[in-house]
C-alpha cells in the first residue's frame, strides 16, 4: 500500500510539472519518429494531437503532417494542412515552394491553387498576431542582424541562391570523393575575407548587435519574451551560461517562461550543443549561427532604468 501511494505521488508530481510545451514536444518527437519509420497513419494522429495543444511558431509540423498525407495519396488532407501551415504556421512563400516533401506535387492542380491563395492565407496568419507593431519591429531587428552578417557576400556579389547551389555542389562533391570540385565549392562557401569589408562588417556588427540587444531588453520588459527574437540571442550563445548583464537578464526570464509553459524546454538545447562543440573542438553539427564573439557592450545604466 505504501509503495502504491509513493508511486501515485511521484506520478502526480511529474504530471503537475508538465507544461503544454512538454506534451507538444513529446508528441512531435513521436510523430517525427513514426514519419521516419514510414508509419504515416499513426504519425498523422500524433501531429494532429500535438497541434491541438498549441500552435507553434513554425509551419514545419503542419507540412510534415501534409507530407504524410501525400505518402498515403490523400491530397485532400494534404491540401488542408498545407493551407494551415501558411494561415496558422505562417510559412513564407519560399519555404512553401522549397519544402522537400512537396517536390513531387509542384505541378498538381491543388498545389497550384494553394500558391494562388497564398496571400489570403498569409493574411489570416497576420490577423492572429496579438501585437503586430512589436512583431514587425522584431522582424526589423532580425533583418538588421542578418544584413550585417552578409556584407561580405553583398560586396562580392554572392547571392543567396549562389550559396545554396555551392552548398549542394560541395556536399555532392564530398559524397563522390571529387576533391577538385569540393575545393572549388569550398572557396565559394568559405572565401578568403576581404580585409577592408571584414573590418567594416565587424564594426557594424558590434554596433547593430548592441542596439538590437538594448531594444530587445526594452521590448521584453514591456511585452514579455518574443519567440521570433531567438536569433538575436543566438549570436550571444558563446557565453549563455556565464554571468554577464545580457544573460543575467534573459536567462532567468526565459527559464521562468519555460516553467510557466510559455516556451519549450528545448529552447536551450542548441545553445548547450554549441557550448559543447566549442569545448570539444568538433564544429559543424549545428548549421545555424556563427562563431561566438565577445559580448557586446551597451549602456548598462539605460538598460537598468
Amino acid at each position: 500500500m505504501r509503495q502504491t501511494l509513493l508511486l501515485l505521488l511521484i506520478i502526480s508530481s511529474f504530471s503537475y510539472g508538465q507544461t503544454k510545451y512538454d506534451n507538444f514536444d513529446k508528441l512531435i518527437s513521436e510523430a517525427n519518429s513514426l514519419k521516419s519509420d514510414e508509419i504515416y497513419e499513426q504519425a498523422i494522429l500524433k501531429y494532429k494531437d500535438a497541434l491541438e495543444i498549441l500552435t507553434p511558431n513554425s509551419s514545419t509540423p503542419f507540412f510534415n503532417l501534409a507530407e504524410c498525407a501525400l505518402k498515403l495519396k490523400d491530397n485532400i488532407l494534404a491540401d488542408k494542412w498545407i493551407r494551415k501551415g501558411v494561415s496558422e504556421g505562417g510559412a513564407q512563400m519560399e519555404y512553401l515552394r522549397k519544402y522537400k516533401g512537396f517536390s513531387d506535387i509542384q505541378n498538381e492542380e491543388f498545389y497550384q491553387t494553394i500558391i494562388e491563395d497564398y496571400n489570403s492565407l498569409r493574411q489570416k496568419y497576420f490577423s492572429t498576431i496579438e501585437n503586430i507593431d512589436i512583431y514587425l519591429e522584431i522582424e526589423e531587428l532580425t533583418a538588421r542582424d542578418q544584413f550585417v552578417r552578409k556584407i561580405d557576400d553583398y560586396m562580392n556579389g554572392r547571392t543567396e541562391q549562389d550559396m545554396v547551389n555551392a552548398m549542394k555542389g560541395w556536399q555532392d562533391a564530398k559524397e563522390n570523393n571529387d576533391t577538385i570540385a569540393a575545393k572549388k565549392y569550398q572557396k565559394l562557401l568559405f572565401p578568403k575575407p576581404n580585409e577592408k569589408y571584414k573590418k567594416l562588417q565587424n564594426e557594424l556588427m558590434r554596433i547593430v548587435d548592441s542596439l538590437n540587444i538594448e531594444r530587445l531588453m526594452e521590448i521584453t520588459k514591456e511585452h514579455g519574451w518574443q519567440e521570433r527574437a531567438w536569433i538575436i540571442l543566438w549570436h550571444q550563445r558563446g557565453n549563455h551560461d556565464e554571468d554577464n548583464y545580457i544573460w543575467n537578464y534573459f536567462r532567468p526570464l526565459i527559464n521562468k517562461e519555460i516553467e510557466e509553459g510559455k516556451i519549450s524546454r528545448s529552447f536551450w538545447s542548441a545553445f548547450d550543443q554549441f557550448k559543447q562543440m566549442m569545448k570539444s573542438g568538433n564544429m559543424g553539427t549545428i548549421q545555424i549561427g556563427e562563431k561566438p564573439k565577445k559580448t557586446i557592450k551597451v549602456n548598462e545604466e539605460k538598460i537598468k532604468g
